[in-house]
């Protein structure tokens, strides 16, 4: 066989949209991780008004489980492997990795799947490697093809128009167009009977070319939908078929063959006419040994050479789908090989409300973002001073300027400047506050702030209680408490720190077992459980440093993070708000595995000493008598409503007669066993 006389093809060229790759980056951190899995994908090619070399494209589609269907695009099955380095994706053995390829497709041809699924013939494979910090991709395709057999031409291509008829014409265009199964259009067999063209699927090639004689199919012809529009060489799917002509026809061999490129043209309201592309052809295939089939596709690169090509599309992505991205890639990272059962769903959509937005409030939202949580709401009533940038890392000298801005509404933008994807308001509130009274003409005013947080507590999942004095944690803590919410408390002193979760309370709580080594997290304490006094005006007849919040720069960092890496333990845990809480360590593993989650252990509280670098994680029982969370006071709440709170507002001493303070104060005071003897002394030490 001459060069001259040789069928020559053309071949696909790779077209990828950038929307596969961000599918892909979706799939390697989310599903696939530290796996180097082949997956099946499903690219598509048209026959209608190809330009230059034929295109195979692929996108976000391509990894569903059918293919996708488009008007005139029609199916190629592929297999696509991703792997983890760069240096593994140069090493690997490409001819190995496409002789691999090859093998599959010759078993589906050998066992009859692609007569059943003519699809299957259109096959290629992608090997990619990407950097999923930069967004780019190197990517190399193989349109798998044998080697074998050699193809003769014995009449060279012809335009359609030139041999058969326009009814012909006509006639094969609707044939082809009625065909219902998408999988079945690209391989077929025609044959004309006067002005008629038949088409047959590709599973009546056996029956069809069974004869031993060619002139008994000579009216048949071996059709394709040829991805290549311009030129005799047809497209490079033909080499497939032909292959499955000469695997299930072998007496076809040297006998000559007619062959029918089927390429449409788009005309004017989106009306398709075959006459003007299609070709027709005779061939002859020259005899080959099966059991040495070589297998061929390599896609050349951009300099013509057989390697793989590269691409950065973070052009391509839209700044704040980029950052969205980047901002979950650490945290999808910990699920490849250190934490695989992490429910970051959970986290990511948990709604915060913070209250207050100063030192604590902007480390604690800042660190929420850090966890992917996208919904964080704010609450102060103040204003940013020029002494809180270098201690709030919200704010800016900008926001110190006429005045000062709102806090919580500064705080809020501030996060959008940092993650545009986040969910964030800022809502400027005074927080009404027992020892603080209401007169008459602030009762409306007060009346809606209460209103106002009980909005907030109902619409969000956990409340932290963030503010620089105790009797502003009182209502939020009540309201935490009473709408079973999540609430999260972080306190400062000058060197020292408290850090703690309050039980969420449900209603069919069982007593409470003080015997037990762990305490369930519905029977947990708040913050005010181990007061024995009602909050008051705490700002009343203080001095400058008084009325601050003094303490060391490096304590409410360490007290920020610990109270949001509390919450996201309590969220893993696989009891929520009821993870219970260690009243006494032990290293025993039957111990760490019934109260921990995957996080670890779940503390109750967190006290830390800086000047001694200590910290403890002591444990204890809801207090009966508690002025925020004890049945009595949630009771009144739940009857009286703002009359309630009205009165706590009004009175110091009110929260302390409902809950029984004052007569445990009269009983204490009336004891004469507070006091022990040298000799009572000695006598217990001795115990």
């Amino acid at each position: 066989m001459t060069d001259d006389s040789a069928l020559k093809y053309s071949p696909f060229s790779s077209h990828v949209d950038p929307s596969f790759w961000h599918k892909l980056s979706q799939i390697k951190l989310d599903i696939d991780k530290l796996d180097e899995k082949v997956h099946p994908v499903w690219g598509s090619y048209t026959n209608v008004n190809t330009v230059g070399l034929p295109s195979l494209h692929v996108d976000c589609t391509s990894y569903n489980s059918k293919f996708e269907e488009l008007r005139y695009q029609l199916p190629a099955f592929g297999c696509q492997l991703n792997l983890n380095t760069l240096e593994s994706y140069k090493s690997s053995d490409k001819t190995i990795l496409l002789e691999k390829q090859g093998a599959s497709l010759w078993a589906d041809i050998a066992n009859g799947s692609v007569l059943k699924n003519p699809a299957l013939l259109s096959r290629f494979f992608l090997l990619t490697f990407g950097d999923l910090k930069k967004y780019t991709f190197y990517y190399w395709f193989a349109f798998l093809a044998p080697s074998t057999p050699n193809v003769q031409i014995i009449k060279p291509p012809a335009l359609i128009s030139t041999i058969f008829s326009s009814a012909q014409v006509e006639s094969l265009q609707s044939e082809w167009s009625n065909i219902v199964d998408v999988y079945q259009r690209s391989y077929f067999i025609v044959k004309i009977q006067g002005d008629q063209a038949k088409i047959f699927p590709l599973s009546d090639i056996v029956s069809i070319f069974k004869a031993q004689c060619e002139e008994q199919w000579a009216e048949f012809y071996l059709a394709f939908a040829d991805p290549c529009s311009s030129g005799d060489a047809p497209g490079w799917p033909l080499r497939n078929l032909l292959c499955v002509l000469a695997h299930y026809c072998p007496h076809v061999v040297g006998k000559k063959i007619n062959v029918l490129s089927l390429r449409l043209v788009l005309k004017s309201h989106g009306q398709v006419n075959a006459a003007d592309k299609s070709l027709l052809m005779s061939v002859q295939l020259l005899p080959h040994n099966e059991t040495e089939l070589k297998w061929v596709g390599w896609e050349r690169n951009n300099r013509g050479k057989f390697g793989p090509r590269f691409v950065d599309v973070s052009g391509d992505m839209d700044p704040k789908k980029r950052a969205e991205s980047a901002v979950h890639l650490n945290l999808k990272l910990m699920k490849w090989r250190l934490l695989p059962e992490m429910d970051l769903d959970t986290v990511q959509n948990t709604r915060c409300l913070l209250m207050g937005a100063g030192t604590l409030g902007c480390t604690v939202a800042r660190l929420l973002m850090g966890w992917g949580v996208q919904h964080i709401t704010f609450v102060d009533n103040g204003t940013v001073s020029f002494s809180n940038p270098v201690r709030q890392s919200l704010f800016t000298f900008e926001d110190c300027l006429s005045g000062g801005r709102p806090k919580a509404e500064a705080a809020a933008e501030a996060l959008k400047l940092i993650f545009p994807g986040v969910i964030t308001s800022g809502v400027t509130l005074n927080i009404p506050m027992p020892g603080h009274p209401v007169g008459d003409s602030m009762l409306k005013e007060t009346q809606d702030a209460v209103a106002t947080l009980e909005k907030l507590v109902e619409d969000h999942d956990v409340v932290f209680m963030l503010t620089d004095s105790r009797e502003s944690r009182w209502l939020p803590t009540l309201l935490a408490g009473a709408k079973k919410k999540l609430a999260m408390n972080a306190a400062l002193g000058f060197d020292t720190y408290l850090v703690m979760r309050h039980g969420v309370f449900c209603d069919d709580e069982t007593p409470p077992d003080f015997n037990a080594r762990s305490i369930p997290g519905r029977h947990l304490g708040c913050y005010f459980c181990n007061d024995v006094t009602a909050p008051g005006n705490s700002m009343a007849d203080r001095t400058l440093d008084q009325q601050c919040t003094v303490t060391r720069p490096g304590v409410s960092a360490v007290a920020g993070a610990l109270v949001v890496e509390l919450m996201v333990s309590v969220l893993q845990h696989p009891s929520k708000g009821d993870a219970p809480a260690v009243l006494h360590k032990s290293t025993g593993k039957e111990d760490q595995e019934s109260v921990g989650c995957l996080l670890g252990t779940v503390p109750h509280s967190i006290r830390g000493f800086l000047a001694s670098w200590d910290q403890l994680t002591p444990a204890t029982h809801r207090f009966s008598n508690c002025i925020a969370c004890s049945e009595k006071v949630l009771k009144e709440y739940a009857s009286r409503g703002f009359d309630f709170i009205r009165d706590v507002l009004n009175s110091a001493v009110y929260l302390e007669d409902l809950t029984g303070l004052t007569s445990l104060h009269k009983e204490t005071e009336n004891a004469d066993v507070w006091e022990f003897s040298d000799s009572e002394e000695e006598e217990n030490n001795s115990e």
